[in-house]
């Protein structure tokens, strides 16, 4: 019998389809406020039967704290349809704009100006200084290589091979640009960045120089005693001329490079209602959106073509969709953050040290939500507290439980860690050890290298680095 042989079996296997309209609710509770902001002009623009409420005036920007996080969870289809629709949806109010209120607008508008840019301001000096054509070149070629902060990172070799100069030329042409503001442009590494802002100041002294040329990774490291023995200065001498150091930028290009701060305005906020706290929707979160009324009753006239009373009836589908979603957007991020008001109270009234801890999986459990549908809720959304403004996903940690049977968020134990490090010794500052010594004193057992996990986490060196040498 032939070994080649042919079997047919079957598999039975159940799969569950999103809906359209469960994307669409799926991609909208993802977004971050500005970025929903652009997708609903962008569904305006589309769709005539979709109306904004009148302008108002744009929010106080506000710095967006340290926190942040990507979601990568995927959103199961059972989350996406939580609440039930209103058939009845609104229309817009009547609005009126003042010429008073345009003319500002207006003018505010037209006073916009954009900072110059690094390049920009160099290439601006470059242009008010007499030079040969070309040195002029290749100082123009160096200022494209150079990032905004400061640093040029092109070797000389490669600038005279792309511009086809002599190095002689190539040098001096460097000479001219790290002459240029700010203090400190073009150089090449951290040592020629200090020396050039000292050159600027007339402060380079014979100790600055032979730091810079050979002790900055002994200064990094902190070893300011051994340094003095090895420079044959006192101590104190070597504190002062490392005062000097500590004034200049490490980054001299920060000041005109292009700014990256990232503004916020939170979509939902805390706030304490007869006695509790509870959560709401701010006002000045995403527009609402309503159906044009002179399009519905288009729809009612009788001689309106077939095609176009199609065309309407589709783009009024669409638009209910939208707004349903953005309802069940909403809805659902205001839910969570009154989970989070009533499970965070301490925090709310005495600050993050009083942070319990909170996962998204409880969350969930108490909204009958899944995990990842409060993963996307929160993703880069913002709530206003009475202590401060705090990405949402602030609030969600794994913690300890102390001794006295106090549950603690591991943000609370950070916050512990970095009072009992303000108030050590600068001279003998507390080792990871003695760190997790003094937190068992307060009732909170953890263990030497979860104290150092946390401390890094939060941006503070080590003891060594922390000690004052005096």
């Amino acid at each position: 019998m032939s070994g080649n042989q042919q079997t047919l079996s079957t598999t039975l296997r159940q799969e569950q389809q999103l809906s359209a309209r469960q994307l669409q609710s799926l991609e909208l509770l993802n977004l971050p406020l500005l970025e929903l902001e652009e997708k609903l002009t962008q569904a305006m623009e589309s769709n005539p039967l979709l109306e904004a409420e009148c302008d108002s005036p744009l929010p106080e920007p506000e710095p967006a704290p340290t926190a942040s996080g990507e979601d990568e969870a995927l959103l199961p289809a059972e989350a996406a349809e939580a609440d039930e629709w209103s058939d009845e949806l609104p229309l817009p109010p009547e609005r009126t704009t003042s010429d008073e209120d345009e003319e500002r607008r207006e003018y505010w508008m037209n006073s916009l100006a954009a900072a110059p840019s690094l390049q920009e301001q160099l290439e601006f000096e470059l242009s008010m200084t007499v030079l040969p054509d070309d040195v002029r070149n290749v100082a123009s070629e160096i200022i494209g290589g150079i990032d905004d902060t400061g640093y040029l990172r092109s070797t000389v070799a490669d600038i005279a091979m792309s511009t086809g100069e002599p190095v002689e030329t190539v040098e001096k042409a460097l000479q001219v640009v790290q002459s240029f503001d700010p203090p400190g442009v073009g150089c090449r590494d951290l040592a020629e960045c200090l020396r050039l802002q000292l050159e600027r100041k007339h402060a380079l002294t014979p100790l600055l120089q032979e730091i810079l040329d050979h002790h900055l990774e002994e200064v990094a490291r902190n070893r300011l005693p051994q340094l003095a023995r090895t420079l044959k200065v006192p101590l104190e001498e070597l504190n002062a001329a490392l005062d000097e150091l500590r004034k200049l930028s490490p980054y001299p290009g920060s000041a005109l490079a292009p700014e990256h701060s990232e503004f916020i305005a939170p979509e939902v906020e805390i706030v304490r209602h007869d006695g509790e706290f509870e959560a709401r929707a701010c006002k000045t979160g995403a527009p609402r959106l309503f159906l044009a009324e002179r399009y519905l009753k288009l729809l009612e006239t009788p001689d309106l073509s077939p095609a176009d009373r199609a065309y309407l009836r589709e783009k009024l589908q669409q638009a209910r969709d939208l707004m349903r979603a953005l309802d069940l957007r909403q809805s659902t991020i205001v839910r969570i953050a009154n989970v989070i008001a009533r499970t965070q109270r301490d925090f709310l009234e005495h600050g993050v040290e009083a942070l319990h801890p909170l996962t998204m999986r409880q969350v969930g459990e108490e909204l009958d939500l899944h995990e990842t549908t409060v993963s996307r809720a929160v993703a880069n959304k913002f709530v206003r507290t009475p202590q401060g403004i705090f990405p949402l996903k602030f609030f969600f940690s794994a913690g300890f439980t102390a001794e006295d049977g106090a549950e603690l968020s591991n943000r609370a134990i950070m916050e512990k860690i970095r009072e009992l490090i303000q108030k050590e010794p600068p001279d003998k500052p507390l080792s990871d050890e003695q760190l997790a010594r003094q937190l068992k004193l307060l009732g909170i057992a953890v263990a030497r290298r979860t104290v150092a996990k946390y401390r890094e986490a939060i941006g503070i060196p080590s003891s060594s680095l922390r000690r004052k040498h005096v």
